[in-house]
């Protein structure tokens, strides 16, 4: 076809949710619509009808969709755009004690528009850069929620008090050399996830030796929390 019918400015004013228009209009495409919030006002946001990455149940409303590759998209607040190799990426503000880096927490915000909401779904790739920690800072200092727990993505919501969704955990390596900062699930680790975040994580590393990632090397040849390149003790 010549247009792209998902881009097409649905005006429904009078639904209050993606959902609720999908129940109305079983045969609604995925777009942008305009939804009534609670306070009366009206909203555009991208409704995903089909669910092709929530295991086909549609109806999802979009609260945050970054993609680096696409011309003229910038970091969310809270994160640094930075451009390796002609790949453009966000990441953290680090800052180094000692020549070491310190471990911090950069925050992002996405609005829920006041929307209800029971589920959430949603999608994450990166890279890993260099030495990754996993889970470590938690075993050796107890770290909380609100604390620099992992080494990857934290999801949240509320703030009081701050409540877990999902965590994507960045572990050293795929073999066992150093089962402390390497992913809870690999062979052999003896370590369980921080009780706050339960079995609701994804860990996966980028680099299979763990001599390799000293230094500042990116593993651009494995994909972070795909599903894909799972080797070694990670296989499994």
């Amino acid at each position: 076809p010549d247009s792209c019918p998902e881009y097409i400015q649905q005006n429904i004013t009078d639904s209050v949710s993606c959902s609720d228009i999908l129940i109305t209009n079983p045969d609604a495409i995925s777009g942008y619509y305009n939804l009534t919030i609670t306070n009366g006002s009206t909203i555009s946001v991208y409704c995903d009808m089909e669910g092709s990455n929530c295991g086909g149940e549609g109806g999802w409303t979009r609260i945050a969709f970054i993609n680096m590759s696409e011309p003229g998209t910038t970091c969310p607040t809270g994160l640094t755009e930075e451009q390796y190799d002609n790949t453009r990426l966000c990441g953290l503000n680090y800052t180094v004690l000692d020549g070491t880096y310190d471990p911090v927490c950069n925050s992002t915000f996405f609005s829920t528009y006041g929307l209800n909401y029971s589920k959430v779904c949603g999608q994450v790739r990166g890279y890993q850069y260099g030495f990754a920690e996993g889970l470590d800072r938690y075993h050796d200092y107890g770290y909380s929620l609100s604390d620099p727990y992992l080494t990857g993505v934290s999801i949240t919501y509320d703030d009081n008090p701050l409540k877990h969704i999902w965590s994507y955990v960045c572990g050293l390596s795929e073999t066992g050399y150093y089962d402390y900062v390497n992913c809870p699930c690999n062979i052999g680790n003896y370590l369980s996830p921080p009780f706050f975040i339960d079995n609701d994580y994804y860990c996966e590393s980028g680099f299979y030796d763990a001599y390799d990632p000293y230094g500042n090397l990116f593993s651009f040849n494995d994909t972070l929390w795909d599903g894909q390149q799972c080797n070694g003790d990670e296989s499994t």
